[in-house]
């Protein structure tokens, strides 16, 4: 199965966030071959700029700064495909009415471009006005109890 990951599901592991838990059963499952796991280039974008940001807050300066954050994002990247998005959906998403979150709008037709068959997000509110039929939204916890 194709699952496009959200940027805040990456969050929720490296944060140890509320769904840590079931974040981690997806990443097993990712691991052992069962799935594959997809994410944008802006959450590439997103996710160095924060780990850079929770690095410097935890008084870690350059240059080891720079190696943790290679570390992390390298071991981000041997799980997942970091795909990208044609200049013609991206208008799409910007001008999209059934989003008020631009990034969710780009993360959805992200996810469509690539053929994923799931959403997996923090938010599922988020994408409250999108057409199920087509990716199923769900929340790491959803996914767990109900497709793993």
């Amino acid at each position: 199965m194709k699952l496009f990951l959200d940027t805040n599901v990456i969050l929720e592991y490296l944060e140890a966030r509320s769904e840590y838990l079931y974040v981690k059963r997806i990443f097993d499952a990712i691991e052992d071959g069962s799935h594959e796991a997809y994410i944008s280039t802006g959450s590439v974008y997103t996710l160095t700029y924060l780990i850079l940001s929770a690095l410097k807050r935890n008084q870690i300066y350059r240059p080891e700064q720079i190696i943790e954050s290679r570390k992390i994002l390298n071991n981000i990247t041997h799980l997942v495909h970091v795909i990208d998005l044609k200049h013609e959906s991206i208008v799409f998403a910007i001008n999209d009415n059934q989003f008020t979150d631009l990034e969710d709008s780009y993360q959805y037709r992200c996810a469509l471009e690539h053929a994923c068959e799931f959403l997996i997000t923090i938010n599922t509110k988020d994408y409250k006005n999108t057409n199920n039929n087509v990716i199923r939204i769900l929340s790491p916890r959803q996914f767990v109890e109900s497709v793993l």
